[in-house]
């Protein structure tokens, strides 16, 4: 009798399948420092360590063309807009990093400088959710021996600050409303192609201030809104 024998080990090897993450360039958007290290050198007090964030570097600017091509990256203080800016010995100072011309790969975006001075060579690679940068930055010493003309930052990692938005979910009109009057809310989204619509009943005249409510559907357009005095129990 012929028998076949199956190996259990070999079926199961079979079954899996290995899958190879693609991770993508760093998006566009605002960037907090989380942790890293600037290092400027060598003017007299030679190598300088300072461990980030710092007051002004707390944020990575990263911006993509529509392309997915070029980019810019600009680091900024405690604010979120102050530049960054090394001040050196002229005629490069100063020098506000925000570098641009950046080319994205799959996975990194990369600066280079053409030949000459100042030149740099960073590396922005990406995190989840976060990125890393890495480079050096070099300026001409000039005449200036004693002023830093070295910089760089190394594993400096900045988490994605999310994009925050503000809605409104509920409007109030409020009017003085004359007790021998009643008065009728209306609305209308659109000033110019839309008809006004009556927000609720009637409402007779209280002598005083009268106020009513209207939830703001999400995603709805923008509505305008008038109170209309009308003819005691009759809307207009």
């Amino acid at each position: 009798m012929l028998s076949i024998r199956i190996n259990p080990l070999a079926v199961v090897a079979a079954s899996i399948f290995f899958s190879v993450a693609l991770v993508a360039a760093p998006a566009s958007g605002l960037y907090q420092i989380v942790s890293g290290q600037f290092t400027a050198c060598c003017g007299l007090l030679g190598q300088i360590r300072q461990p980030l964030p710092s007051d002004e570097q707390r944020f990575i600017e990263v911006a993509i063309d529509p392309q997915g091509e070029r980019a810019t990256i600009s680091i900024l203080g405690n604010d979120g807009r102050t530049v960054f800016t090394l001040f050196t010995c002229q005629p490069a100072s100063p020098f506000p990093f925000e570098l641009s011309n950046g080319f994205v790969s799959s996975n990194r975006i990369e600066f280079i400088s053409p030949p000459g001075i100042p030149s740099w060579n960073y590396t922005v690679s990406n995190l989840t959710n976060a990125l890393r940068l890495d480079g050096r930055l070099i300026v001409s010493p000039g005449f200036c021996a004693d002023i830093p003309s070295d910089f760089g930052h190394s594993n400096v990692v900045a988490v994605l600050v999310p994009s925050t938005t503000i809605r409104v979910s509920e409007v109030e009109v409020c009017w003085n409303a004359l007790s021998i009057l009643t008065y009728q809310v209306q609305y209308r989204s659109t000033l110019t192609t839309n008809g006004w619509t009556n927000l609720g009943a009637p409402r007779p005249g209280n002598g005083s201030t009268d106020c009513v409510t209207d939830e703001v559907p999400r995603g709805q357009p923008k509505r305008f809104y008038r109170v209309v005095p009308t003819t005691p129990g009759v809307a207009r």
